[in-house]
This record gives structure tokens, C-alpha cells and sequence, in this order.
């Protein structure tokens, strides 16, 4: 699929209205957000790219697990040790691939805080834009799981009714995928926005390389598993996503 069969495809299914735990922040600080450094205010941004699973919705797929059934190294790239694959072995892995994320699909659980968050981001005017290297079939579930639970609460989320949640939508059918910055790119040309003002949150470091080597600012929600490997390649880490409305507010 071409990268703007892709993108068309996802964005004509985005009218599905939508929302939303882990985000523990690291033991070793009582904040719930904190900026790095010398890196990059966000306050003055025009859009916000998020990362579904584990962004958007809590952590669902056990990639360890995957890679063992994949006879893939600990310390491997899932997606590009599958891809440099051929023939038989690939069609394998892509099963074995697609199975645990249908399992994903079923058990999946909405991150707190996303539709506040979103209604925020579309009462500013921001444009939302949504990278994952989930499949096109695992982002259609989790629309339509949002869907479902989005009609019970119009009243509280108005704009929801006005306007899609997502104006554009990119998944691992798109080439290349993150962490190559081309996503981002992609999505910011779409925009007419530049890198710079425009921001990544995620939860992995291949987020924060892909907004970091597009020249976007990078946010890290933070969890159990990835603070103390990945903090250090954000320009701000949060513990939750209500957190983001802190760090967007003048």
C-alpha cells in the first residue's frame, strides 16, 4: 500500500467520534511532568502526533512474548527483523504477528484521560495526528471501540460531534515506518506545519526518535517499563495524559 493509500484509507474511517493505567511516574520523582534541560517548550505548538498502544490505550501487546515465538534476539526490531524476512518465513511471522495483536484487540483498555485530552487539543485549534506501527485492522478496532464508548458522553465532549478526532492517521502499512522521521514528515507536510511545531507523545523510544530526527519535540508518557531507558531521549516526560494539558497551557 502506497503511503497515500494508506493515509486516505485511515482518514475516511476517522469520522468514528472518540476517547479514551498504568502511567506510573518513576519512583525516583514525585512530579507528575517534568521538562529536560535545555530541550524544547511545547507551548507554542500547532499539532500533536500521539502513538496508540500504550499511548492511547494501556499496554496490551507483550512484545518479549512476541519476539520468543518469533525466534527473534531480545534486543531486536520486530517490525524490521519481519520485513528483511521472505517467502514462507515472513508469511509465518506476519500470522504469528497478527494473532497476538487480535488477542490485543480483544483484551483492549483506553488510556485515562484521552478524550479530556483530545477536546482540549481540538478547543485550541490543534491539529491531532495519530503514528502508530500497528495495523490498519488494530487501529479500525480501537476507532470503533472508541466510537462505542464516545456516543455516551457527546454532551460532555461537543466538538467530538463537529469534527474527526484525527486528521490524519498513519500505520505500519505506510514505508518507511517509525523510527524513521518520515512519518512525522509526512503528516507535517499534509499539515503545511513544520517539525518544530509540532509535537510527538509516545510511550517507546522509537517515538522519540521518530519526532526527534524529524525535528518535532518529543513527549514521553511515562510507565513501569520505559522511564528509565527512554526519559532521557524526551524533551518532557508526563505520568499521565492529563498531564499534556500542563505542558500545552500558556
Amino acid at each position: 500500500m502506497s503511503k497515500r493509500s494508506a493515509f486516505g484509507f485511515l482518514c475516511r474511517i476517522m469520522d468514528s467520534k472518540v476517547i479514551s493505567s498504568l502511567a506510573e511516574s518513576p519512583s525516583s520523582s514525585k512530579r507528575s511532568c517534568w521538562t529536560h534541560s535545555s530541550h524544547k517548550s511545547i507551548r507554542h505548538v500547532r499539532g500533536v502526533v500521539f502513538d496508540m498502544d500504550g499511548t492511547l490505550t494501556l499496554p496490551t501487546l507483550d512484545f518479549a512474548e512476541m519476539k520468543r515465538r518469533l525466534k527473534l534476539p531480545p534486543s531486536s526490531d520486530i517490525l524490521v527483523s519481519v520485513q528483511a524476512m521472505s517467502g514462507e518465513d515472513k508469511e509465518k511471522s506476519m500470522a504469528i504477528i497478527e494473532e497476538m495483536e487480535d488477542e490485543a484487540n480483544r483484551r483492549l483498555r483506553l488510556q485515562p484521560g484521552v478524550l479530556d485530552v483530545l477536546h482540549f487539543l481540538a478547543r485550541r485549534g490543534l491539529v491531532r495526528g495519530l503514528i502508530t506501527r500497528n495495523s490498519d485492522k488494530s487501529v479500525r478496532a480501537f476507532l470503533e471501540h472508541v466510537r462505542q464508548l464516545c456516543a455516551s458522553a457527546a454532551d460532555e465532549y461537543p466538538l467530538f460531534s463537529q469534527q474527526p478526532l484525527f486528521s490524519q492517521v498513519i500505520t505500519r502499512e505506510f514505508h518507511p515506518c517509525k523510527p524513521d522521521p518520515a512519518p512525522i514528515l509526512h503528516v507535517c507536510d499534509v499539515w503545511s506545519v513544520d517539525p518544530s511545531d509540532v509535537v510527538m507523545v509516545g510511550d517507546d523510544r522509537v517515538d522519540m526518535m521518530c519526532g526527534r530526527a524529524a525535528g518535532a519535540a518529543t513527549v514521553l508518557l511515562a510507565n513501569k517499563h520505559n522511564a528509565v531507558g527512554h526519559a532521557d531521549q524526551a524533551d518532557h516526560t508526563i505520568a499521565s495524559l492529563h498531564d499534556l494539558i500542563s505542558l500545552l497551557t500558556p
